[in-house]
């Protein structure tokens, strides 16, 4: 084995070892009501760990193989190829739900869609693995440029994704308050039955608002990452993932979760920063982020006529003043008629409540949180020097305080703290 390939082994073990013990130690205390709740539905993530991880190493020998190298040509091409049909298939499943609904078209209809759609996950299963390492190459190459992660020339940690369906997420909150509680990972098979007694179980048997929900991926190692998705935002998610492995070896992501706003800072943190890899790392497999696929520009002056982002802003401020007021059922009869709302207005919304906006409260930027850190966090960027200089001071935040005391430095010209 070449020492390079030694080298990146043992790192990925160390890093494997390290997120999957800090994943599962999160489960091994007497469970919470979440956990209990929805027992039968858990995610099995040590299975999970233990067949990706050997599995993408095993690929990834075979990859650096000489009879095995791709030129860059084929390797755009298998990415392409993977993408177009990971559209075909969601064409697919769009008719079949269709076809499953009208009984006229049922029976042969239904068969030759399933059959279709069947052909079409072969396909990609068979390009998946050299297309997540075409993917983990470009985005290894935009962060070595940022001189992010190099130890003795070998990036650390290694950008490791899998391309897949990422588990579902069961989020609890008080009802009096919106404050992220318990969360527990379940299995993306979860029908939507099943999701919804989890939840009503946790609302009557313990007084807790609680959502079963999508999640964009999740920091396993390797990452779990939606497969459903765009190139671009592939990249986009993968590269926030990556950025999550990176802070747990780093004073940010140790101290986590810490507090609400620790929270805030490393996801927030995780979207600016993996935005900008993921632009770059776009870039580099020969995509041209300004054009969609058909080579039109998109329009930039065209105003929505529904601004959810207002909207829901808006919507949270109100529940949060009801809240803060102790009128708990009003503030829950309100988040349905603004549910409602956003439903009559082409944004379908399953359920609008405390634990809806604790999960996404978490993401500074997004419209559900009145926290300041994303104004906070685009400053910072805004006034580092490069990329690579963001992500590293950044890292450093052991406490709010003292991002809030980094920020302060670099607002004011002063070299960064140690």
């Amino acid at each position: 084995m070449w020492p390079d390939l030694r080298k990146a082994v043992r790192w990925s073990v160390l890093v494997w070892l390290g997120l999957t013990m800090a994943f599962v130690a999160r489960d091994v205390h007497n469970p919470n009501p979440a956990q209990r709740a929805s027992v039968a539905q858990a995610y099995d993530l040590v299975a999970w760990e233990a067949s990706n991880f050997l599995g993408k190493w095993v690929h990834k020998v075979q990859y650096l193989m000489p009879w095995n190298r791709l030129s860059e040509a084929e390797r755009l091409d298998m990415v392409g190829e993977y993408f177009r049909l990971g559209e075909e298939a969601a064409s697919l499943r769009a008719r079949l739900s269709q076809a499953a609904a009208d009984e006229r078209q049922r029976g042969g209809s239904v068969k030759r869609l399933e059959d279709e759609l069947a052909r079409v996950g072969s396909l990609r299963e068979a390009l998946r693995e050299d297309v997540e390492e075409t993917m983990e190459s470009a985005i290894s190459a935009v962060v070595s440029e940022a001189g992010l992660g190099s130890t003795g020339g070998f990036l650390f940690p290694p950008v490791d994704i899998r391309l897949g369906a990422p588990p579902a997420l069961l989020v609890t909150s008080p009802r009096d308050r919106i404050h992220r509680t318990h969360d527990v990972l379940l299995d993306a098979e979860t029908s939507l039955e099943e999701r919804e007694r989890v939840e009503a179980d946790l609302l009557e048997g313990y007084d807790l608002s609680a959502l079963v929900i999508r999640i964009g991926g999740v920091a396993t190692y390797p990452a779990s990452i939606p497969d459903d998705r765009s190139l671009h935002s592939t990249l986009r998610t993968a590269a926030h993932e990556w950025l999550h492995h990176y802070f747990f070896f780093k004073p940010l992501g140790r101290n986590m979760f810490e507090s609400d706003d620790m929270q805030r800072l490393n996801e927030t943190a995780a979207d600016v920063a993996g935005r900008e890899i993921g632009d770059r790392a776009y870039r580099k497999l020969g995509r041209t982020i300004e054009r969609d696929r058909y080579g039109h520009t998109p329009p930039h002056d065209v105003e929505p006529e529904f601004d959810f982002g207002a909207e829901m802003r808006e919507t949270r401020r109100r529940v949060d003043d009801l809240l803060a007021e102790g009128r708990v059922e009003e503030a829950e009869a309100y988040m349905e008629e603004r549910r409602r709302l956003f439903v009559e207005n082409g944004i379908y919304l399953r359920k609008l409540n405390q634990a809806y906006f604790a999960f996404h409260g978490t993401y500074a930027e997004s419209p559900s949180s009145v926290s300041p850190i994303g104004d906070q966090l685009r400053s910072f960027f805004d006034l580092s020097p490069d990329l690579g200089s963001f992500i590293r001071e950044v890292s450093r935040a052991s406490t709010y305080d003292d991002f809030l005391d980094r920020l302060a430095r670099l607002e004011a010209g002063q070299p960064p703290s140690p």
